[in-house]
């Protein structure tokens, strides 16, 4: 008769199993282990990629499929909202990690202007449009910031609630219903209070501009905003907007201020230095809010429904990025990167005029990201550990193995899977496999017999062996 599975956890006193999920992002027990660990991960390359002070400095991070590289972002977000919760001076943590929306946006655009012929694509999608998507993304978690304390608004000087007005022009995202209810509610927010003399002198020139321009100013004033509104929508690529929802949003901003960053001229969809100007003035915004730092996270760049894991594709997509120019932007401005290990390699080749605008000596880069067999058979025992009715009384993996299975075959095992997410799905194959398998004897612990151990381990080197094959990654 074979066994459930709820008897054999309940033999060993485990409340939940601990290797159901292998994808960090909804893994809750890796999460209460973080939670116990004070938000660290226990690997020797968290330090280097984290930084010091949190966030501080920017990390390049390449890893193979499953190795972890989620897991290490779960780690730094947690980290970084604990350090929030309890510190003035926090820090802004932008995810770019959904890069869908972005992309097919940009395409859409690119194609409904297109004078040449072909699709639009990846080459469509250069350093302006990474750098208008993480301003857009960074209007999200700023916007989610503002909720939980409006009271920063009040930080600000004029000068900056005009920056904060642009801003959030051009870059939020949402339905029209969606734009036009957030910038009406932060619009009175924004709006400079002016003195009665500053006030006198406004329309004292409004009316001299009307006079000289025999009454044409109101129109003029219009024909000008409508200009930079259709500007904006038909430059910034990477989101959707009407030209009207754009006017309505910049229409009380001063023509001057507008004037001075060129808005209303054409061809500024790869104006670099207009970004940088706009990136400057989100992060000093930031800092007069009392963050200080703004982190932006990068990670998943092979699930874009464009890239599709193709390694030139992935290539082509991060490159723009590996610019020194925007990685040492600012010091108060930090990326982390984690990235597939096939672009290692571009790394490792970089030559001539990339690898001069790349400067990689000045990033920190992480590579290999490696787990040793130790690790992670200290990992899966905490997992154990953890799930366990008695979750602070050490619960070693070998527990799970017949007593005839040494700890060194076990060992010998990891040493070939390498990666958390591997391990994880062989060690839940195991227990189905012993379930279903094997008798249950009440009152003694169900452990994976040496038949049952040998023939899984068979059957998942030659999967794992396919998959990277099928992948065209070296597991080295």
């Amino acid at each position: 008769m074979s066994i459930s599975m709820t008897d054999l956890l309940r033999s060993h006193d485990l409340v939940k199993n601990p290797f159901t999920e292998e994808e960090a992002q909804n893994d809750t027990v890796y999460e209460e282990l973080i939670n116990e660990s004070s938000y660290t991960f226990n690997h020797q390359s968290w330090d280097r990629f984290f930084g010091d002070p949190p966030g501080r400095g920017t990390s390049i991070l390449f890893g193979i499929k499953g190795s972890g590289k989620t897991a290490i972002r779960r780690a730094m977000e947690k980290n970084i909202e604990h350090h929030n919760a309890h510190a003035d001076d926090r820090i802004l943590l932008i995810r770019y990690t959904d890069f869908n929306d972005f992309l097919d946006t940009c395409r859409r655009k690119a194609n409904s202007g297109r004078q040449r012929h072909g699709e639009a694509g990846l080459e469509d999608y250069g350093l302006t449009q990474h750098l208008d998507a993480i301003l857009s993304c960074g209007v999200d978690a700023l916007l989610v910031e503002l909720e939980r304390d409006p009271t920063l608004l009040e930080r600000l000087p004029p000068h900056q609630k005009q920056d904060l007005d642009l801003i959030l022009a051009l870059y939020l995202r949402g339905s029209p219903d969606q734009f036009g209810r957030i910038i009406n509610a932060y619009k009175p927010h924004l709006a400079v209070q002016y003195t009665l003399g500053a006030r006198l002198s406004f329309w004292m020139n409004r009316t001299g501009n009307a006079i000289v321009t025999l009454g044409m100013g109101p129109l003029l004033r219009y024909i000008f905003f409508k200009r930079v509104a259709q500007a904006v929508d038909r430059e910034i690529l990477v989101r959707e907007r009407q030209p009207h929802d754009s006017y309505i949003a910049i229409q009380n901003l001063p023509q001057d201020y507008l004037r001075n960053l060129n808005l209303d001229q054409p061809q500024w969809r790869n104006d670099e230095d207009i970004r940088r100007q706009f990136m400057h003035r989100f992060i000093d915004l930031c800092r007069s809010m009392d963050f200080r730092q703004v982190v932006i996270i990068m990670d998943k760049v092979d699930e874009p429904s464009l890239i599709n894991g193709h390694k030139g594709r992935m290539e082509q997509f991060v490159w723009p990025l590996w610019n020194n120019r925007i990685l040492q932007l600012d010091p108060n401005l930090s990326f982390k990167m984690l990235l597939p290990s096939q672009l290692y390699e571009s790394v490792r080749k970089a030559t001539g005029d990339k690898a001069n605008e790349a400067r990689f000596d000045k990033q920190k880069i992480i590579y290999p990201f490696r787990w040793s067999n130790h690790q992670l058979y200290d990992m899966m025992s905490d997992r154990l550990r953890i799930c366990r009715g008695d979750r602070h009384t050490p619960y070693p993996l070998s527990n799970l193995f017949d007593q005839t299975i040494e700890k060194e075959k076990i060992l010998a095992v990891l040493e070939k899977l390498r990666q958390p997410r591997f391990v994880l799905n062989y060690l839940y194959r195991l227990l189905a496999e012993a379930c279903a398998n094997q008798e249950y004897e009440p009152d003694q612990p169900v452990r994976v017999n040496r038949e049952v151990f040998y023939r899984v381990t068979a059957n998942i080197e030659e999967d794992i062996k396919e998959y990277y094959q099928n992948l065209g990654e070296n597991p080295d």
